[in-house]
Parts: C-alpha cells; structure tokens; sequence
C-alpha cells in the first residue's frame, strides 16, 4: 500500500506522460558467465572460447525512427525507449553485469576478482590471491618417497604444503630418457661404462577446498633397463602411489575465511547492477534535457519567424506610406533594418536548432546513416504546465531520494566487501599450523602386472603424519594488511555518509531550481502579455500618428526579447524537473523502464 502511495505522489508531484506500449525485441539470452562451462559431456568445452556475443553497431530494429516525409516524429517517451535500446553509452555500460559475472567464476576458482567499474576489490586480499589460491602463502606438496630399487634403504624428514586452487588440476607427465655414465671402477656395474634408459610416466590429482584443506594424489610408473651386471631386475618398473591431505589449523582456517574473495564477488553483482543503474539514469536524463532543448530551440525558431512576419509588414506598410508621401525615409530604413536583424535572428535560431536536432540524434540511435542524418524531428510533447504541477516537498523528497540512488547503494555494497574481508585478514595475522597425512607405496619387479600388484597390495608402504608451525617473528606485513584494511573500511563509511548528505544538497538544490523556474516562468509569461499588449498599443499610436516608426521598433524587439526569455524559462523548468527526479533515483519508475528488461536493451 506504501509503495502504490509512492508512486501516486511521483504521479501527482512530477506530472508523468506515460509511454507508448512497445512490442519487445528479440533479444538473445546472455549466458550466464558466473558458472563454468560444463564439464561433462563433452570433456573439452572448458578449454574453448565461450561464445560472447558480438557488439550491434546498428539501430535496434523498430519503428521508433522511421523516417516519413523526411521527418521522426519522436515523444518523450519515444526517446527513453531509444536511450535504452540504442545509446551507445548505455551499450558500454551493459557489459559492467557480464563481466562482474567473470569476476564471481574466477572467485569461485580460488582467485581474485579483477574489480569493473565502480567495484572496489580489497587491495589486501587482491594481492594474496591475484595468481591462485586464496590460501596465499599455498606452496606446492612435498612428501617422502619409498627409493625402491636403490642398493640402501632411506628415510627423510616429510614437509606438506597446502596446495592447489579450489578447481581439480589434474597432470599428466612422459618422459624418456637416456644416460651414459663412465666408472672408475668394476666392482659394482662389472663394466666400465654405464648405459641407462628410463621410461616415465605420472598421473597427479590436486584440489584445495574452502575449509582450508588441500589434497594430492598421484600415480607414477617407470621402467628402466640398464647395461650394468649384477642387476636383479632388467628392465625394472617401479610405480609408486602416492596421496597427502593438508589441513592449515590457524591460518587459513575456515570457509569464512577462504571463501572471503566469492562474498566480494557476488557483492560485486550487486554493485554493478547499480552501477548501470546509475549510467542509464544519467543517460536518459540527459536525452530529456536534450529533447526540451529541442522543443526550446523549435520554440525560438518560431518566435524568430513571428518576428520576420512582423518586421516584414511593418517594412512594407512604411513603404508604402513613404511612397504616398505620409512617412520619411528614415522611418522606411529603420524598419528595413529592424527586418535585417529579425532575418539575422531566424538563421541563429534555425542554427541552433539543426544543433539540438543533431544532440538529440546522438543519444537516441547508435549511427546516423541517412535518411536518419538529414531527418528533421517532430516533438509530440510539449513544456509541462507549471500551474498543473505541484512541487514535493522536501523531507519525503529526500527520504525518497536515499532509498533509491544508485550512488548510495553502491557506496553500500563496497562497505559490505570491505567487511566480508576481515575475517580473512583478523585470520592471516595468526600463525601458520598446518597438519598433514602422507601415505606411499611402490613396487618393483621386471614385469610390470608384477610390480603393480606389489605397488596396489602396499607391500613397500610409507605412511607419514606430521606438523608444521610457522610464524614471523615481527608480522609486520599482516598488522600493516589488517590496519590498512580497517582504515578503508572506516574511510569508505565517512565516504558513505558524505554521499548521502551530497544526495540531500541534490534535492534541495532541485527543489530550489523548480521553484525558481516555475516563478521564472509565471514571471515571464507576463512580461510576455505586458509586451504583446505594449507593441499593440504602438501600432495603433503608429496609425494614428501619435508615434514613430523607431518606437515601434523598439517595442518589437522587446516583445521578442520577452517571448525568448519565456521559451527559456519554460525549457529550464522543464530540465528543473528532470533533474529533480535524477536527485530522487526514480527516473527508472517515472518512464516505467524496468532494470532487468533494460539490461537485456528491451523496452515492454
């Protein structure tokens, strides 16, 4: 019920023209670019191009610019139509949502989001992820191994890194290899030189999830044959299985924490939807201002003609009281003077018109081919009535404006970022303890099914659990990270608050100037009727020889000066307005353009 309230004020308040009903075009769906090309069934999309549409340099196909007789005949909301279908501006914004979806598949992977347009990504979680993992200081797995084969046994110290992103790599490895080796001795290889060829192959497995744990496994085989005596197995193979988990216990610990960069990502959506919002407003506020220009300079022009007429009769009536010996020539070259200037008028204002007409084309059709270049245009509408229109008032103006700026929701949504970080840095600032598991097998014979089973039956095993503890002395990166990170956060809230006093100026700066224009233009509309009726009384003083021609001149140019000043003044109540509404964000509602259709360029 409060909304429809609303929404009737908006109506009553700002006198809304409601738009011609529009078939919608046949737009083709966007793919959804925050989800990963299937995997399954067909194993190889992930590594192709993802289709992206190509950009339309084209007007959208319509009858909106139709051009009849060599002219467009074009209202307001024929023009807010087009802003959304074809100005390129609102085109180059559109793709703010896209690529915000390639930021939430690239968080979802591990990494960092780039950031697009107004999107502020932390600089400190930025930089620990940019390349991978957010698990930062994720270093590549270690781990034992069984040496089968070897004249001696080993054993070595195990170390396990956390590793890997949150998407599955998998690895695959072939080598082939061979090596000469000279011997300063017999004993051992019963030869003098040692010929070895190896043949290898590995198959590896690692994944890194948001809890903090990261796994590996892999599978290797090799075989080698060798020139040596005294071997027990020629050729050998030896495959090895091996498979380590990492679970960090402080650092990096937690899906909040590792899951820190996807929050910023999809806050990110958010932020870019109004982010568009906010250029199309802008962009369709000033396709209004430029069609009342238009309407202003059309105005003028034909204020301009009236004068022409004007200056033209009074020429020709003091022509022909010259000739009949009633007037002198001075009076004759006084008018034909008067009709130079009023002639000079008319090109400025034809001129400024093609200017206007020319503006407007420019943010309502994405290329001015002809016959659309040469077209003149119609304008439908005219100046709002300003005894019809009632202007808000401020407190429900301003209280409108705050929920619907696009500045402020945006403002909102980077503070939201900023916050859903620290977790992640109140995180880095503890010590690294990492736990981790190993487990290693192997096998060796000289057939390979023989060594397989050894290898599958863990007759050679290693098994290996561990700790590791780790920790700058100072930890003066991650204190600088955190203080850092908190001064923005409180930066971004003073920021927050500005704006949203910043809208309020905006609001009563509006208000202001629809008060005044509406003042300018009762003012000057009287000036209109005091001339009208000042020139008239001239003219009929003029007949009955009680003034001069020069008096009349005068009086004329006075008319058209206050006749100007009048389209004037209507042309900037009308943008007073416009811009009231672009101050309260409800630009959008007011010419019933629905977001999500005018992200697709669709007008219902």
């Amino acid at each position: 019920m409060r909304a429809i309230c609303t929404a009737w004020l908006l109506l009553v308040t700002c006198g809304l023209t409601l738009p011609a009903q529009q078939a919608p075009m046949a737009v083709p769906a966007t793919p959804d670019f925050s989800k990963a090309a299937p995997v399954f069934p067909k194993i190889w999309d992930p590594y192709h191009n993802r289709p992206v549409a190509e950009g339309v340099l084209a007007n959208a196909p319509n009858d909106l610019l139709e051009v009849h007789d060599g002219k467009i005949r074009l209202s307001m909301a024929q023009v807010v139509a087009l802003v959304v279908q074809n100005n390129l501006t609102v085109a180059a914004a559109r793709y703010y949502i896209p690529e915000a979806k390639t930021d939430l598949l690239r968080a979802r992977s591990g990494a960092s989001p780039r950031g697009v347009d107004q999107s502020t990504i932390p600089s400190v979680v930025f930089a620990g992820a940019e390349g991978g993992s957010i698990l930062g200081t994720a270093g590549g797995s270690g781990g034992g191994a069984s040496n089968a084969g070897g004249i001696t046994g080993s054993a070595s110290s195990v170390f396990i890194s956390p590793s890997g992103t949150f998407d599955p790599t998998f690895r695959v490895s072939f080598s082939v290899d061979r090596t000469e080796s000279p011997l300063n001795t017999l004993v051992i290889a019963g030869i003098p030189k040692v010929t070895t060829n190896t043949e290898a192959a590995t198959f590896s497995y690692t994944q890194a999830f948001p809890s903090g744990t990261s796994i590996t496994a892999s599978y290797g085989v090799q075989r080698q044959g060798s020139t040596q005596l005294h071997l027990l197995f020629d050729p050998a193979y030896t495959p090895g299985f091996t498979a380590t988990v990492s679970q960090q216990m402080l650092n990096g610990f937690g899906y909040k924490v590792n899951r820190a960069l996807v929050e910023v990502a999809q806050n990110e959506q958010g932020i870019e939807r109004q982010s568009f919002r906010q250029q199309l407003i802008a962009s369709i506020a000033a396709a209004q201002d430029a069609y009342w220009d238009l309407i202003s300079a059309q105005e003028s022009v034909r204020t301009a003609e009236q004068a022409v007429n004007v200056s033209q009769q009074l020429y020709n009536n003091n022509q022909k009281a010259f000739q009949a010996g009633v007037m002198a020539n001075l009076d004759v070259l006084n008018a034909q003077s008067q009709l130079a200037s009023s002639q000079r008028d008319l090109v400025i204002a034809q001129t400024n018109l093609q200017y206007a007409e020319l503006n407007l084309k420019s943010m309502i059709s994405e290329n001015l081919d002809e016959p659309l270049a040469s077209a003149s245009i119609d304008t439908v509408d005219k100046f709002p009535d300003v005894e019809a229109d009632q202007i808000p008032a401020l407190d429900p103006s301003v209280s409108i404006a705050e929920k619907n700026r696009p500045e402020i929701a945006i403002a909102q949504g980077n503070i939201k970022s900023e916050q859903d970080v620290m977790p992640f840095l109140k995180n880095a600032l503890l010590p690294t303890v990492n736990s981790f598991a190993l487990l290693n097998t192997a096998g060796l014979y000289d057939f390979f099914g023989t060594s397989f089973y050894d290898n599958v039956s863990f007759k050679y095993p290693q098994f290996a659990i561990g700790l590791t503890i780790g920790f700058p002395v100072r930890n003066r990166q991650a204190q600088a990270d955190d203080i850092r990170s908190r001064l923005e956060l409180r930066q971004m809230k003073d920021t927050s608050v500005r704006s949203q006093s910043q809208v309020e100026i905006d609001v009563q700066n509006a208000l202001i100037a629809l008060r005044q224009g509406k003042q300018q233009v009762r003012a000057a509309h009287e000036a209109v009727i005091l001339a009208q009726q000042q020139t008239e009384a001239e003219q009929k003083k003029l007949a009955s020889g009680l003034s001069t021609s020069y008096n009349v001149i005068l009086v004329e140019r006075d008319l058209f000066a206050a006749q100007l000043a009048e389209v004037q003044a209507k042309d900037t109540y009308a943008k007073a307005k416009v811009t009231l509404e672009q101050a309260m964000g409800v630009t959008l509602d007011k010419n019933h353009i629905d977001l999500d259709d005018a992200i697709k360029g669709v007008v219902q």
